[in-house]
């Protein structure tokens, strides 16, 4: 008989993943999803004849999906397959010149011909470094849920320290190795995945080229959405109570300790709750006000001026085009560079304007499935711009006109591209969303897609715990919180607060 009874509140991959395990161990879960769908960020969307996945599109760490259903009880579910792609990402530059990204080695040392042997020798020297960087922080911190003073005190953690380049930038980092613009600009490109500057990021996130570069990208066939189905399917058989279109009003604090949240007025109880939300979407707008709350929008506010340590994540302008053409030469994660990238992190954390000259990065899911695209292109176009967290906001009206001018800025500057011309002619279907359409899809606060940016030390490896300290029985996950963005990372801080919950609450 179960007699823990939790709720979950949002059912994007973090909060499946914390349901899923723990009603496999005793718990009587009921998770609860504002939206008529599961998946958070990630959402399955159609224009016409055209498909779309909506959010995080690149796919790395597939073992850690798999280790939810097997500590679930169960195998692989047989309609989820991952497909590891060829090439990683087509990166093409101002100069005309084309890389392909690849976790082949043939195919990479191909590509590497093109620079100088310092450049080559450099790359190896890089895999090999941030290969150790993956090892470290695999051991000492995807496994470490950080919810303990003890945690910190841990001479491991100082050694682990100085051994993942915590105390130097990416840019520096990468600098070291190679001397070629291009191979710089692709290798900063990955302070981007969690929103942030490589003039600003930990080195130590360099680990995420490791990934991609030796253990791969993958896409889920079908499309990535049915990823979130798969979850969905496996959170039935272990007995997850979902409840979708369910808006949670307010998390009720009794005494210090959660007794449960508020929906349409009523309150229904439980012994834990789990926030899937966004973690300053929780603090500022689910908690009651009162000491119980560790950040409230006014320290927002007054830390993202003052303080770029705690700076949040860029937010991102997104078009989906349905396009009759279909571009030959797109692969499915494709990658196009300014003159000068670089510039865009200044516009974005300092001067905080929506960038002149993005870099842009266009996924076409329809190279892998050309039924995705109906014989033509479904392009998602993606430019980082800054989210409104924190910041003065601009009026409605402002804001649309602001939308609608960047949006023919975009266009622009693809059809300005080699292959893009007539690109305006070709669309059939688009659809725009901005920081604010962002927010209101995914909860996200001020539409930062991961909360605080990992600038400096603190908002990298001490990022929001995934146990409230003031609050007994209130427990987050998600990519706001640690281990950080990215699809496996919220899967596996998911995974560290039910080993937290279990140990407090005695679930097997």
């Amino acid at each position: 008989m179960k007699t823990h009874r939790g709720i979950v509140i949002g059912g994007g991959i973090g909060g499946l993943t914390a349901a899923i395990l723990l009603s496999s161990r005793g718990a009587s879960v009921t998770l609860l999803e504002q939206n008529l769908t599961l998946g958070g960020k990630l959402q399955d969307l159609r224009l016409g004849d055209y498909r779309f996945d909506f959010g995080p599109s690149t796919i790395t760490m597939p073992w850690i999906f798999e280790r939810v259903f097997t500590e679930a009880g169960f195998s692989m579910d047989p309609e989820l397959e991952f497909v590891k792609l060829e090439v990683n990402s087509r990166n093409r530059f101002a100069d005309g010149s084309c890389v392909d990204l690849s976790s082949d080695p043939e195919r990479m040392e191909e590509q590497l011909t093109s620079f100088t042997r310092a450049d080559r020798e450099g790359f190896h020297r890089f895999l090999r470094e941030t290969g150790k960087l993956y090892e470290v922080a695999s051991e000492r911190f995807f496994t470490n849920s950080f919810t303990e003073w003890t945690d910190f005190l841990s001479p491991h953690l100082g050694w682990s320290m100085l051994h993942i380049h915590a105390f130097e930038d990416m840019n520096r980092f990468h600098s070291r190795f190679f001397r070629d613009r291009r191979l710089l600009s692709m290798m900063n490109r990955y302070a981007t995945y969690v929103g942030s500057s490589p003039f600003q990021t930990p080195a130590t996130l360099s680990l995420i080229a490791y990934l991609e570069l030796i253990r791969g990208v993958y896409y889920v066939r079908g499309g990535n959405y049915r990823l979130i189905e798969a979850l969905e399917r496996l959170a039935a058989k272990v007995g997850v109570q979902i409840v979708k279109g369910a808006t949670v009003e307010e998390i009720m604090v009794r005494g210090g300790r959660v007794c449960g949240v508020k929906i349409n007025g009523d309150l229904t109880e439980a012994d834990f709750v789990v926030s899937n939300a966004d973690y300053y979407t929780t603090q500022t707008r689910l908690l009651p006000p009162g000491p119980h709350r560790t950040w409230s929008a006014r320290e927002a506010n007054a830390n993202a001026n003052a303080n770029a340590s705690r700076t949040f994540s860029s937010s991102g302008f997104l078009m989906l085009l349905g396009v009759r053409k279909r571009y030959d030469e797109l692969h499915h994660h494709n990658l196009f560079y300014p003159s000068s990238y670089g510039m865009e992190f200044g516009d974005i954390f300092h001067r905080q304007i929506w960038p002149s000259a993005p870099a842009l990065y266009i996924c076409h899911s329809g190279y892998s499935e050309p039924e995705r695209a109906m014989g033509g292109s479904n392009l998602y176009v993606l430019a980082n711009v800054p989210s409104e967290a924190g910041r003065a906001r601009l009026s409605e009206e402002d804001y649309k006109s602001r939308l609608h001018e960047y949006q023919d800025k975009i266009m622009e500057l693809m059809e300005s591209r080699r292959g893009f011309g007539g690109l305006r002619a070709q669309t059939e279907v688009s659809a725009v969303f901005g920081p604010r359409e962002i927010a209101k899809l995914s909860g996200a606060y001020g539409g930062a897609l991961y909360g605080l940016a990992s600038h400096k030390l603190r908002s990298t490896f001490f990022r929001p715990s995934i146990a409230d300290r003031r609050i007994q029985g209130l427990y987050y996950t998600g990519g706001t919180t640690h281990p950080g963005g990215g699809t496996p990372m919220v899967a596996i801080s998911g995974i560290l607060a039910v080993s937290v919950i279990a140990k407090r609450l005695g679930l097997s």
